[in-house]
């Protein structure tokens, strides 16, 4: 199931990223407030494990240099899918750009 700002396990977005962060430090709730809340920037050809990639309102974290994890609206839950291909998707369907790429 998927929930606009969810935080239960069967709808998360943002919840999800704000969930795992509290479990070891403080989050915002918000994705521009998140973005703004992690400071250092890095390139996507730098993108490692547990770096959070940014859209307007949407956010991914990197499993690795290749994968994300994300709440994919279109599919309605919780998917792992390249990262690559997931950017280019979210500009083609949704007209969003990466607003950036942040690591924890």
């Amino acid at each position: 199931m998927y929930m606009w700002g969810g935080k239960i396990f069967s709808g998360l977005i943002v919840g999800f990223i704000q969930l795992f962060l509290n479990k070891i430090n403080f989050c915002p709730r918000d994705t521009k407030d998140q973005e703004k809340y992690f400071k250092r920037r890095i390139k996507l050809k730098n993108i490692k494990k547990n770096d959070m990639i940014f859209w307007k309102g949407h956010v991914a974290i990197a499993l690795s240099k290749n994968k994300l994890i994300h709440a994919y609206g279109p599919m309605k839950k919780v998917v792992i899918m390249n990262i690559k291909e997931t950017i280019e998707r979210i500009n083609k369907t949704a007209n969003l750009k990466v607003t950036s790429i942040r690591r924890i």
